[in-house]
């Protein structure tokens, strides 16, 4: 104990400093004192300033260096001189020419960071490798004078650049690490332009006059700043400006986010979208050198020397080509089909095209079209179709992949209308050959409709889709019409959720702008966010157009509020004749009168519990009605599977909740039940893998939460209580299935689990013995191919393919898969994930564990502390014997020590009903409290629950806490009806102070530092707030953040570091970023995120952290050397097939199928493409072929949002339908029901020939002709496009099909010459299941 107090008792010393410059930022301040500590030797330090404030604080780790400084640098009494009774002194310490007056503090160091410091000092006694020095780093600054944005044309076919706003911007521009920073005053304050270097395309060198031309992905993040928040580089630059501070303007040291620059006599806004053309020009003053300079120190962007033609101001203006293009919009909306306007439209809209060229491609084709329906009148029949447009819509879609950034190498003739409307014809060509059609309807099978998407930046509007949406009963009530809903996505410019900018404030004078209760006033709105609110409720209370249509808010829900969507819809007329709109699609669903709470509108009807799987939506009746847009989300879960009850002779019959003696508390919260006769005749309508299940959770008329099984119930019988039922409805006909429970979920542990688990007293070397488990099972996978063969199945890398099942089979016939990069970088891609989960989040499986959905003892058999667990035994494992077991009980989010329970397992006797459920856990009905309610307040209407039962970690539980029990919160009663404005209002205030995922960090923060951990008072605290930010989507009551002031969580433990960045480069390879040593006079603009200081922790997630180096793991387990002697694989392997067909059979000619397999990887190539744009966060910068292929979105710090989480759940789900479209064409076969089973005997036999397929060639001929055109490369693409090149897949999922095509003809031939087939089949290749 004395040696811990020793250790712990601080050394650190600290000084104060009087008088510092009020311009200086924290780290500006560190800059300019970095000089004179390395004079005194001194490394262990660190200051802190508050921004705006004229003094600062020096800490540092030793007392003796501290005391060095101030006997070098503190201040001095002048002998004699005495002011207000004190000695006058004179400063021997001066920044920026000014007298910086330093003196002993009167404050111990913070003992956190003197752990901050200590572990600086170890990083640096222990260097990471490879460290790039800081001085590779420094910035390249440029004198500004003008500013404009325009965009590119080629009248005459020349390049010119036509500005279209112009700025005079006497200012500077800063070239960073990663980031252009331009900065110029501004009547209203300084203006700050933020530029990452991956949004810009190319920069274009001009010496007439001496200019950047910056071509941009995206537009840029402007801000206003403050005088007294500018960087001291620009202040020199600007000297001293007077600045206006009025209402509404940043305080000084506080900076606003802004959706244009602000302009006298134009509109920035109506443009930027657009115009994403900028020119700089600088001071000719050293321009050469600079230059030189730039392009010798920045190796992020592409420079280019082009003395670029300026047209005259005003010229071909886009404000006016706008203009006049949203009038030929409206024009042409009543003749040309909406869904190729849209796509015109979007093109002009996302910033691909100018408006008079798209005008002059419309005027074209509506010319096109009367000059038909003139021929049409005096040649057809009465009654006869209308001739067809030259193209359709999905040729005008293709146009995104093949149009080029206009710039000094891009040909003119590529925005020639002639040139674009040969491609388009060209790109209809190839679309009517027809091989699309059966990826439409494997869609529809699937339940899968194609819904247009919208995103809503700060700065513009995009159109982007259509996109394949699974279908919820709002759209399977209108199947003709779905054209006429929208999700849109409210978001930043690359597509990310809009966050509390850290550089940002939360200021007073927001409020008076917003609909906030006047007995919340610590609502504030962050002023980062401030001025899109305007801009946002200006959309969702107006709408916009979009074709000639004018699409309106329609709603959201709990899933959607919380990713920031909505729906919208335009009228229409329906297949009765009736006009719909959102005043008369609502009403039909139910009866939602009487709702004074905007949150109330979707708090019962949340989505279920996988939000990448289920979707709910609200709806609103516009002015016309009050209604709960909760219980009408119920509409717009997406749902897989719906079932006709009354085709099937349904009763349904309602009964009461199981409540406690008191009736306060309710165990069947959510929960009904289900006839086993009524189960196996949904099951005949579910895919196979689902028919095992006993437990659904559906949404039926006002109705949602689980069923299940009751195996005492007679007939066709569904059981509903009245906690299910929401609202009332008269929709009674179709049982909607959100997703089943037809197996257990594998169990993973979290930070928060571990972190309470540890305060329960779970030995450290439990979890360190799950860690190393499975950290060292991926350290093996690339070591031997029957590991990696495992791990891609268990993880279902391009399941449908078969990916696994190939790299077996090239093992067998002797070809190593490591010769090729792409088949590398796949494995490398998941095993990082993988690797990058378990360290930085840490994600540790549970091998005595499952996760499974929740549900209660109908029979009243458990005792009050009992449960039933029962699952299907999982792959590499035995069933465990859980009766009369303890096991421990949570549910994710656990943040009270209480959401981790104790209880005994119990096992019912055979024949009991309960023994017929699978994949659940029953809780008990008796009691005074319900188990689920006590784990962070979950429920039985789709809730997953944790389990564990390894007997280690059950045991060393010697501590077990209380549950929670908060008070209920009502939601918040507005006083009146609710209308559509309070909806609009909510829905964007809860985009600006939803705080759900700072308290979580803060409580992972103060558990790490308090020993008392989560049991501390402080945490309990945070584990309550976290439960009201949690409800805040369904109450309408916001947290109350100014309980949160006290709570000082400045430091983070080093399990919250960032993970070091890694990039997908050229496509396939990943690579890590170079590490930067830390420094001192490091460039503020460097690093774009907040700067965190990290202690190291010594808690169990501290430890756990460190245990794992993920570089050298990379290095020496996971990046594989490709091994480039010699031929290629996929050149040995078409050998290797040719040989084969020579040997063992007759007349194989693949070269005459070679057409259609250009065909083929023509049509393969461009759904990848598709792919790539539509599941990427960002509207016109596609994803890469890598992560399509894994179903995975690459996060360069490891760590996916929850969004990329979603998405990369229906990307994968959408590649699986594209390799088992493509792979019927390869092989000749219609796609069918496929059959159960991983082996190629299963995948080969849910394949139907063809019925209007040619006989010229066999599917051998076919396949092999395709590996030769994957091989070969694509046919189409080219270099131009935005998101070009060739793709690298197509001879993957070839040579797979080719492989099984091979043995399967020899096979058929060996059975018709009547040998005996046995065993091998054909050298190197085993029969049957591989």
């Amino acid at each position: 104990m004395q040696r811990q107090q020793q250790k712990q008792q601080p050394s650190g010393f600290s000084v104060f400093m009087a008088n510092v410059p009020l311009s200086l930022t924290n780290q500006g301040l560190k800059t300019q004192l970095s000089p004179f500590l390395k004079d005194l030797l001194v490394e262990d330090w660190d200051c802190d300033k508050p921004r705006g404030k004229p003094f600062g604080v020096l800490n540092f780790l030793h007392r003796k260096e501290g005391q060095a400084f101030l006997n070098k640098h503190g201040e001095q009494p002048i002998p004699g001189a005495l002011f207000s009774g004190k000695a006058k002194t004179r400063a021997r310490l001066f920044l920026l020419q000014q007298p910086v007056y330093c003196r002993l503090g009167n404050k111990e160091v913070d003992p956190t960071l003197l752990k901050v410091l200590e572990k600086n000092a170890e990083d640096r006694m222990h260097p990471i490798e490879d460290v790039e020095e800081t001085h590779k780093h420094r910035p390249v600054a440029f004198e500004t004078q003008r500013l404009s944005c325009g965009h590119y044309d080629y009248p005459k076919g020349i390049l010119t650049y036509t500005p279209d706003i112009q700025w005079s911007a006497s200012g500077v521009a800063k070239f960073a690490r990663n980031i252009l920073i331009v900065s110029f005053r501004h009547s209203l304050g300084q203006i700050r332009l933020e530029i990452p270097y991956r949004t810009i395309h190319e920069v274009v060198i001009s010496n007439r006059p001496t200019s950047l031309f910056l071509t941009l992905w995206e537009p840029p993040r402007i801000f206003l700043l403050a005088h007294q928040g500018a960087d001291s580089e620009s202040l020199g630059a600007f000297g001293n400006m007077r600045i206006n501070t009025g209402p509404g303007l940043p305080r000084p040291g506080e900076r606003e986010r802004l959706g244009e620059i602000p302009h006298e006599n134009a509109d920035h806004g109506r443009i930027l979208g657009q115009s994403l053309i900028y020119c700089i020009t600088l001071s000719p003053e050293e321009f050469a050198s600079r230059i030189e300079r730039l392009r010798r120190e920045n190796e992020y962007l592409e420079f280019l020397p082009h003395n670029v033609p300026i047209a005259s101001f005003g010229w071909n203006s886009m404000t006016d080509g706008l203009v006049s293009f949203a009038s030929t919009i409206a024009a042409c909306s009543q003749a040309i089909p909406f869904d190729i306007l849209y796509q015109f439209q979007a093109l002009v809209q996302n910033g691909y095209l100018l408006p008079h060229t798209v005008q002059n491609l419309l005027f074209r084709l509506q010319k096109h079209k009367s000059s038909l329906a003139s021929e049409d009148a005096e040649t057809t029949e009465p009654g006869a179709l209308p001739a067809p447009l030259p193209f359709s819509a999905p040729a005008v879609k293709k146009m995104f992949s093949q149009i080029p950034f206009p710039g000094p190498y891009t040909e003119a003739k590529n925005f020639m209308p002639d040139e674009i409307w040969s491609l388009l014809e060209t790109n209809e060509k190839q679309i009517q050959q027809g091989l699309i059609r059966e990826l439409f309807s494997e869609r529809a099978r699937q339940n899968l409709t194609m819904v247009y998407k919208v995103q809503v930046t700060p700065t513009r509007i995009i159109f982007n889709g259509p996109e394949p949406e699974a279908k919820n009963r709002i759209l399977r009530k209108f199947p003709r019409h779905t054209g006429y809903f929208a999700r849109i996505q409210f978001c930043d410019e690359d597509g990310q959720d809009l966050f509390y900018n850290p550089k940002g404030e939360y200021t007073d004078s927001c409020r008076t702008l917003s609909s906030i209760p006047s007995q919340f006033p610590h609502y504030l709105f962050n002023s980062a966010l401030y001025p899109f609110k305007i801009k946002f409720k200006k959309v969702l209370l107006n709408g916009f157009p979009i074709a000639g249509r004018i699409y309106k808010f329609l709603g959201f829900s709990h899933s959607s509020l919380r990713s920031h969507a909505v729906w919208f819809m335009a009228g229409f007329v329906d297949d009765n004749k009736q006009l719909r709109s959102y005043a008369t699609v609502i009403p039909e669903l139910g009866d939602f009168r009487g709702i004074r709470s905007p949150a109330r509108w979707y708090v019962i009807l949340n989505a279920p519990k996988k939000p990448q799987r289920n979707y709910n939506f609200i709806g609103l009746y516009a002015n016309l009605f009050e209604v709960s847009a909760a219980r009408i989300g119920q509409a717009f879960s997406e749902t897989p599977i719906a079932v006709n009850l009354d085709d099937l002779g349904t009763r349904v019959e309602f009964i009461p909740d199981v409540k406690s003696r008191d009736r306060s508390r309710v165990f069947s919260d959510g929960i009904g039940t289900i006839s086993r006769d009524l189960l196996e005749a949904i099951y005949d309508i579910m895919p196979l893998k689902s028919r095992t299940a006993t437990c659904l959770q559906i949404r039926w008329a006002g109705a949602k939460g689980m069923l299940s099984l009751d195996d005492t119930l007679e007939g066709n019988v569904m059981r509903v209580r009245d906690s299910m039922i929401k609202f009332q409805s008269p929709d009674t006909q179709n049982l909607e299935i959100c997703d089943v429970a037809n197996k257990p979920i594998p169990l993973v542990l979290n930070r928060q689990m571990i972190k309470i688990l540890e305060d329960m007293q779970v030995p450290n070397s439990w979890f360190f013995k799950a860690q190393n488990r499975e950290l060292n099972r991926l350290r093996k996978i690339t070591a031997v191919t029957n590991n990696t063969v495992v791990f891609l199945r268990r993880q279902k890398v391009a399941e449908q393919m078969g990916f696994s099942q190939f790299i077996r089979r090239l093992h067998q016939l002797g070809f190593d898969y490591k010769k090729d990069a792409f088949l590398c970088s796949i494995i490398e891609a998941v095993v990082l994930r993988e690797v990058r989960l378990l360290k930085h989040k840490s994600r540790i499986p549970v091998e005595h564990g499952v996760t499974l959905f929740g549900v209660m003892d109908e029979f009243g058999y458990l005792g009050d502390e009992e449960v039933f667990i029962t699952f299907d035994k999982q792959e590499g494992s035995s069933y465990p014997n859980l009766h009369n077991r303890l096991v421990i009980v949570t549910r994710s989010p656990a943040l009270h020590p209480g959401d981790i329970q104790i209880r005994r397992a119990i096992v019912p006797p055979r024949g009991h009903p309960l023994r017929s459920l699978t994949n659940c856990i029953a809780f008990s009905q008796k009691g005074d409290r319900d188990l689920p309610s006590q784990l962070s307040g979950g429920d039985l209407d789709g809730d997953i629950y944790n389990v564990i039962w390894d007997p280690i970690a059950v045991d060393g539980c010697t501590r077990e806490f209380a549950p929670a029990d908060y008070p209920r919160v009502l939601p918040l009663d507005i006083g009146r009806d609710v209308r559509s404005a309070d909806m609009t209002d909510f829905f964007v205030d809860f985009m600006a102070t939803d705080q759900l995922g700072l308290i979580a960090v803060k409580h992972i923060i103060l558990a790490d530092l308090h020993d008392a951990g989560t049991v501390h008072d402080e945490c309990k605290l945070l584990a309550e707030m976290h439960s009201t930010a949690v409800d805040y989507s369904k109450t309408g009551i916001p947290v109350n953040m100014s309980r949160m002031a006290t709570l000082r969580t400045r430091y983070r433990p080093d399990f919250l570091a960032p993970a070091p960045p890694a990039n997908i480069v050229d496509k396939t390879e990943i690579r890590f970023e170079a590490p930067v040593a830390p420094s001192a006079e490091a460039d503020e603009d460097d690093d774009a995120g907040p700067r965190h200081k990290f202690y190291k922790s010594d808690k169990i997630l501290g430890e756990l952290y460190r245990a794992i180096d993920e570089k050298k793991i990379w290095r020496d387990d996971i990046h594989l050397a490709v091994n480039h002697h010699g031929a290629s694989l996929w050149d040995e392997l078409f050998v290797y097939i040719n040989r084969q067909c020579e040997e063992n059979l007759e007349d194989v000619d693949w070269r005459r199928a070679l057409d259609d397999a250009h065909n083929i990887r023509q049509v393969y190539d461009d759904m990848i493409w598709m792919a790539t744009i539509d599941y990427s966060d960002h509207s016109s910068k596609g994803i890469t072929e890598l992560e399509v292929f894994t179903g995975t979105i690459f996060n360069k710090s490891g760590i996916q949002t929850r969004r990329q989480r979603d998405t990369s759940t229906r990307l994968k789900d959408e590649f699986d339908r594209i390799t088992k479209w493509i792979e019927g064409l390869i092989r000749k076969k219609s796609l069918g029901e496929p059959l159960d089973g991983t082996g190629d005997d299963a995948q080969d036999r849910y394949y139907e020939e063809l019925a209007n397929v040619g006989t010229e060639f066999t599917a051998l001929e076919l396949s092999i002709a395709c590996l030769h055109a994957g091989v070969a490369g694509g046919v189409r693409r080219s270099s131009s496009g935005r998101n070009s090149g060739d793709f690298e897949s197509f001879k993957v999922i070839a040579a797979h099909c080719a492989l099984r095509e091979l043995e399967i003809a020899v096979k058929q031939k060996e059975m018709a010459e009547g040998a005996a087939f046995v065993g091998g089949g054909f050298p190197g290749v085993r029969s049957g299941r591989t």
